[in-house]
């Protein structure tokens, strides 16, 4: 049975808790100020039935509790229900509420002409007089005829029953006997106006008044995936609240933890500084741990409630007063919710509309106990507990049906519904809910395979979805990982997790070898220097051959370049230095093999390279790696093993630090349609330069070929590429899989241009690019003889 009892500012509804055991449903009706209602037709009549004025029998809350019984009476979302107690908010029962129910029936049938059952009999403010469990509930015709203070009833109203069709007319009563409620139904009965049926027990009784709770210390427990507009607006809506007793505990989800740092953090770094705000990173699990991260590992004994925030919904500026006032006439394991008619926002042609519904789903409204929250944390911890934690709750696959088995947990541990009590408070907006945009329940927002996994409450890391930004010399993305695979969104390449911890991850790429990524100190993760690759070279010495050209003037770089490679290029490993020159005078060490050559003008010196590689072909194949290095590079720091691609990868290519971070629409790709090395707008990821490349022999030199067969067949259509050898060089590696070295390999000497995505790197630089266009080098044209 529903029972609906006013309540004033200041109450507690003392008969809560047992309202519940006992099977009933609580609804708070607050009470009015509005006396417009009151008529005070019939004051004579009021005078002569208690002998004296009435004005001294009536006490401004008198008035207002009459006002408050003939709003609830007239409320037409009771109409049609004939079991509703309607009464008083210290009201306990003593029956329960289906032996209450079929006493009722059985009294309504034979005693159809009653207005009012009265279920109490004596004063009594403690349990005493209620029916035995053998004794028949039964009401006899209420007696008195005139007020006498040795009635044997008790005076009041605290719980009574009042059929629909009979409410008019204790309506009318209420308006026009200027008496306080219980005088003014007792002077209708003796009037014969009403037909009161009393109880032969008392089936409720009286409670003393508790003193009012401390105000309550709320906390708001926020769960945001992806919807880093909402989340931003949530928080600034929370930190705008009325109510000032209450913390924000809020777990972001489903973003990288760098993006996390640099975008999401410093936003709320001041409420975190004054205390109001607690905010961490978490992975993306089923919805009750996505909860239950908002609070886990904190202390929260000092809180007496917690509410469940969505990021998405419109929260009024009285909100948690309005939890806090409702909960003050509720015992402390009283958890609470909205269900009912309320305020929807969705959109028409795009824009925003506000309309009214009913709300079926009321998870962003739950207010949690203590109690119901250990209950929450249990099932989570032990999710094969859930049917012996409630017997309402017969599976544990709840992952993404949360809010139903939070409301079984209230319903158990005790819940009211705050619906009336915030429609007759008249808050300018208390929940507005958003319908048009994505969401873990209307879809748009969590993937299938997610949902697949998470069905059923999991702990398993397996199942839990986390983001990544990953750098690597040849690109820098997002990366998934879930479910033991990991994606990159850029390429959708796939890769097996063959390890993760929150230091490092080690990714089986599909198409290629395996990668080793650590965290920096920013939160993304770059490609580890040492980093095991599938099939990657031993440690045994290897024998290198390094190609330098120092044509003309050229030949200045030479000497510097050679003492710095000797000190940090592959040291450990047998190198031998090609040199291509047009100088026979120059005198050379033992590792140094003079390759004479002619000059050729520029361009054609760079664009022929390949072509000049190939001239010495059959001694290079004595090395296990080839590298060509460009006549301005000079090593500054150690170059190992990680320039040597694997088998799958063949050669090593190195990004442009001029395009480093840049987009494919700044790429300078040949566009030419008749160059060989065209590139489509569809094809090229990165773009390398030609300064420094290399890799395994076979592959290095079968590059050589293709590609000085490229550069021939342009020359003899009259074409040079855009950019010479470095357009064809991009061209060529278009579908490959090549180990992509970072622009650390190939450092501007001065940063006049791409500074903002070369500072970065400036600590661990590996080869210096010399300016050719500073003065002490002579500038471009004097080293091209073109002056």
């Amino acid at each position: 049975m529903k029972c609906v009892l006013i309540i004033s500012s200041g109450e507690m509804a003392e008969g809560a808790s047992e309202l519940h055991r006992m099977g009933y449903e609580l609804e708070l009706y607050p009470s009015t100020r509005d006396l417009s209602s009151l008529k005070d037709t019939r004051e004579k009549e009021s005078a002569a039935f208690i002998g004296r004025d009435p004005c001294s029998a009536e006490r401004s809350h008198v008035r207002s509790l009459r006002a408050s019984f003939i709003r609830m009476l007239e409320d037409r979302r009771y109409a049609g229900n004939d079991l509703i107690i309607f009464g008083e908010s210290d009201a306990v029962p003593m029956v329960a509420s289906s032996r209450l129910e079929a006493a009722l029936r059985k009294e309504m049938k034979e005693h159809p002409e009653t207005d009012i059952f009265r279920l109490f009999h004596h004063a009594v403010w403690s349990p005493q007089g209620n029916p035995f469990e053998s004794d028949e509930l039964l009401f006899e015709d209420f007696k008195t005829g005139k007020t006498d203070f040795n009635t044997p009833y008790v005076w009041g109203t605290h719980a009574m029953v009042i059929p629909s069709c009979k409410r008019e007319k204790v309506i009318q009563v209420f308006a026009d006997y200027r008496l306080p409620t219980d005088i003014a139904l007792e002077a209708a009965n003796s009037n014969g106006e009403l037909h009161i049926r009393v109880a032969r027990h008392n089936l409720f009784y009286q409670h003393e008044r508790t003193k009012k709770r401390p105000a309550c210390r709320i906390a708001a427990c926020l769960s945001s995936y992806r919807r880093l507009t909402d989340l931003q607006r949530q928080i600034w809506c929370m930190m705008d609240q009325s109510y000032e007793n209450f913390h924000v505990f809020a777990a972001v989800k489903g973003i990288p933890e760098a993006t996390y740092r640099k975008t999401v953090l410093p936003l709320f770094e001041h409420f975190i500084q004054e205390g109001r705000l607690t905010m961490r990173l978490f992975p993306n699990k089923n919805q009750l741990s996505n909860f239950l991260d908002a609070i886990r590992d904190l202390d929260i004994s000092d809180y007496d409630l917690f509410a469940k925030i969505d990021d998405d919904d419109l929260y009024g500026r009285d909100y948690f007063k309005s939890i806090n006032d409702f909960h003050q006439h509720l015992p402390r394991e009283f958890s609470s919710y909205y269900c009912g008619f309320g305020q929807y926002l969705n959109a028409r042609g795009g824009y925003p509309l506000c309309g009214n519904g009913f709300f079926s789903c009321f998870g962003p409204t739950m207010v949690f106990s203590r109690d119901v929250l250990e209950k929450l944390i249990t099932c989570e911890q032990d999710p094969g507990r859930i049917s012996e934690i409630s017997p309402r709750l017969g599976h544990s696959g709840y992952g993404f049906t949360e809010d139903n088995l939070m409301h079984k947990l209230m319903i158990d541990t005790g819940s009211c519904n705050r619906i009336r009590y915030v429609q007759e408070m008249s808050l300018p907006m208390h929940l507005v809910i958003q319908t048009n945009n994505a969401s873990v329940m209307r879809g748009g927002l969590v993937p299938g395979d997610f949902r697949g996994r998470n069905w059923q409450i999991s702990h398993s890391r397996f199942n839990a979805e986390s983001f990544m930004e990953i750098g690597h010399p040849q690109w820098y993305d997002i990366v998934r990982i879930f479910g033991g695979r990991a994606c990159r969104f850029q390429r959708n390449d796939w890769a097996d997790v063959l390890s993760l911890t929150d230091e490092e991850v080690t990714l089986k790429w599909d198409q290629w070898g395996t990668e080793t990524f650590r965290r920096r100190d920013d939160g993304s993760f770059f490609l580890s220097g040492n980093g095991e690759q599938q099939n990657s070279p031993s440690s045994q010495r290897k024998k290198v051959a390094v190609l330098y050209i120092a044509t003309g003037r050229y030949m200045a770089f030479w000497k510097d370049f050679y003492a710095a490679a000797k000190q940090y290029f592959l040291p450990g490993h047998d190198v031998r230095y090609f040199l291509f020159t047009d100088h026979n005078e120059v005198k050379t060490p033992d590792d140094v093999t003079l390759v004479i050559k002619p000059f050729y003008p520029w361009p054609m010196e760079t664009l022929r390279r390949f072509e000049t590689f190939l001239s010495v072909q059959k001694e290079l194949q004595e090395y296990d790696y080839i590298y060509f290095m460009n006549g301005t590079l000079l090593p500054v720091s150690p170059i190992g093993e990680e320039i040597f691609p694997n088998d799958r990868q063949g050669i090593a290519v190195t990004l442009h630090p001029g395009y480093y971070g840049n987009t494919r629409s700044c790429y300078p790709y040949e566009k030419n349609g008749m160059s060989e090395a065209r590139i489509l707008p569809e094809q090229g990821e990165y773009y390398v330069a030609g300064g420094f490349n290399g890799g395994r022999t076979k592959d290095f030199l079968s590059m050589c070929r293709e590609l000085a067969g490229a550069v021939k067949r342009d020359l003899d259509n009259g074409i040079i590429a855009v950019w010479h050898d470095e357009s064809h060089l991009n061209k060529y590696v278009v579908g490959r899989h090549p180990l992509v070295l970072g622009p650390e390999y190939l450092f501007p000497e001065t940063l006049v241009f791409n500074r903002y995505y070369l500072m970065g790197l400036k600590h661990r630089v590996k080869i210096l690019v010399k300016d050719k266009s500073l003065s002490k080098y002579g500038g471009h044209a004097w080293l091209r003889k073109l002056v």
